[in-house]
């Protein structure tokens, strides 16, 4: 790959799974805050601008996304779905929970209440959510 003209987004740590994988390579998620190299039909999170000489060590990526925040899940939320805003909870603090794609033959959430994707994952617990 070769970039030719980019905007700079956010930049994030991670760990990266792989050791020694070139700088610009395109990165899919695989769990809390780690990467690798993307594959066929992988959702895109980010590239590498800093990458990791040992597997499992730590780098960083740009990505896309404007902010990182950390928020109260409703329910359970894994790295690497997409989230959206849920109900606010009895003591009145703001959750998200996973947002359900659409498909033909399956009604989901629209598409416009879609607002990140979550790094850090948990169960009615903080998470962590790279927002678009």
């Amino acid at each position: 790959m070769k970039v030719r003209a980019f905007f700079e987004g956010l930049a994030v740590p991670a760990t990266i799974d792989t050791a020694n994988l070139a700088k610009d390579t395109l990165v899919s998620m695989t769990a809390d805050r780690a990467v690798d190299a993307a594959g066929a039909d992988d959702r895109i999170i980010g590239r590498l601008v800093k990458p990791s000489k040992v597997a499992g060590g730590s780098g960083t990526i740009e990505t896309r996304f404007k902010e990182l925040i950390e928020i109260k899940s409703d329910g359970a939320v894994a790295a690497g779905d997409v989230v959206k805003m849920s109900s606010d909870s009895p003591a009145g603090t703001q959750r998200m929970k996973k947002w359900v794609s659409q498909t033909d033959l399956v009604a989901g959430d629209p598409p416009d209440t879609a607002l990140g994707i979550c790094w850090k994952g948990g169960t009615n617990a903080t998470i962590e959510v790279l927002l678009f």
